[in-house]
């Protein structure tokens, strides 16, 4: 018996490996579908084994290889990914209690200490670059907003697949550089993340190349369901709101596959309220959702949904104008009993700086996004007393040069020594909370 299988989430037919997946262009061959799940023979049991052996100690996305689409341990290609540490942050805590009356626990899932490229999106990276090596695939075609497509170009080369990565023209200089310097192709488009993802899949139909499947692409979520793995081996609390910033999606996709593998087992809590926070500058699904919700969730709420060509933002990797993932993702969160919302982007800078001070975690804009959504959620009462609450930490300083540079507030230009005076590290501390604290 082979170790997993791809079924169809709509028909139910089954595909028995990625090869023939690739073959039929990665949709089912009955129906036409392009959402499957990958199904493991091992038995659950093992799983339960893993998570609960040295709940203290970091291991690689790999750790958990039984229920990971790859059947060769040779095939892997892999940096270290996954092996990072889930932070409790007090100073969160305490803000709450004090501010608003609010008891509860505030973890950090540190995915900006990956120690490829310092994003969530090293999972992913490692797991499509084992499957497409095990699969003997040579090419592969990937639009991005930026951090898949440089998760992508740094695990891929180490494999030896060339890859074409159309970028939106708002992509960061960064970025294209860290495609380009592997000697990937890099396609900087002049349009949007929509127009990129159009090139792309002509260019792949075209010269007959594999095309990156997006949001629900069964290796990406493979690799984004270990999450859960992590929860549960790693703290004692299980968490009852999980945080993130949304741009596609896949995130809350994985987490609702490591359900999927869990049901019926008694082993999981129930699936935590989804707080999805996009920024207002490109928030598409929280503008349906909040329309959705006004209107009492009516017949079909989740098909209806706006798209913004050609969003004007600061956090260029979350520039996902045409929300194709929304009539899936937003049923997904309003089950868990959760929230779509949005947050003043410009605000990120002061949400860094704070975090920097209070953790030493340097975070990029689309990480300190959700932080912020934390901030708002306290107000509005979408975080409650006696909630624990995780927060994907997506992205570490290094990805953005330039938003690192706008958090600088210490320096003093000076001309001669004796303007160089001590100072006293904590006069910093009330300013830096008086944006939270006057919200």
């Amino acid at each position: 018996m082979k170790k997993f299988i791809l079924e169809c989430l709509d028909c139910h037919h089954q595909i028995p490996d990625f090869r023939e997946w690739f073959a039929a262009k990665q949709a089912c061959p009955e129906c036409g579908s392009g959402i499957a799940d990958v199904i493991y023979h091992k038995s659950v049991d093992v799983l339960e084994y893993l998570i609960a052996k040295n709940p203290s100690t970091l291991h690689d996305l790999w750790f958990y290889f039984d229920f990971l689409p790859v059947l060769d341990r040779k095939n892997i290609i892999s940096h270290g990914e996954g092996s990072v540490s889930i932070d409790r942050w007090p100073f969160m805590e305490e803000f709450a209690r004090e501010r608003h009356n609010i008891h509860c626990k505030i973890y950090a899932h540190r995915h900006d200490d990956n120690f490829s490229t310092g994003t969530f999106k090293d999972l992913a990276g490692s797991v499509v670059a084992s499957v497409l090596n095990e699969n003997d695939e040579e090419n592969y075609v990937v639009a991005s907003t930026g951090n898949i497509a440089v998760a992508y170009s740094r695990y891929l080369t180490a494999a030896g697949i060339s890859v074409y990565a159309f970028i939106p023209h708002n992509s960061s200089r960064m970025q294209e550089a860290e495609i380009g310097c592997f000697g990937q192709r890099v396609f900087r488009v002049a349009g949007d993340y929509a127009k990129a993802k159009a090139f792309a899949a002509e260019f792949a139909k075209k010269n007959g190349l594999l095309l990156a499947a997006g949001n629900f692409d069964p290796m990406r979520i493979e690799a984004k369901k270990t999450m859960v793995y992590e929860w549960m081996r790693l703290i004692d609390d299980y968490p009852t709101v999980y945080v993130q910033a949304l741009s596609g999606g896949t995130g809350p996709l994985g987490i609702a596959k490591a359900y999927r593998e869990f049901e019926g087992t008694g082993i999981l809590k129930p699936m935590p309220r989804f707080l999805m926070v996009q920024s207002d500058k490109c928030a598409p699904m929280a503008h349906a959702w909040a329309k959705a919700k006004t209107g009492g969730f009516p017949e079909g709420w989740e098909k209806d949904y706006p798209i913004y060509e050609n969003p004007e933002t600061m956090i260029p990797t979350l520039s996902t104008g045409n929300p194709k993932t929304y009539p899936v993702l937003s049923p997904i969160v309003r089950a868990s009993g959760g929230e779509i919302i949005e947050y003043d982007e410009t605000k990120t800078i002061d949400v860094a700086k704070l975090v920097a001070y209070e953790t030493a975690v340097r975070m990029g804009p689309a990480a300190a996004l959700p932080v912020g959504g934390v901030f708002k959620s306290f107000k509005e009462g979408i975080i409650r007393d006696g909630d624990v609450v995780l927060i994907n930490v997506g992205e570490g300083i290094r990805r953005a040069p330039a938003f690192a540079e706008k958090l600088i507030y210490t320096t003093e230009n000076v001309e001669s020594l004796d303007e160089c005076r001590m100072y006293e590290r904590r006069k910093y501390r009330d300013s830096l909370w008086k944006p939270f604290n006057d919200d």
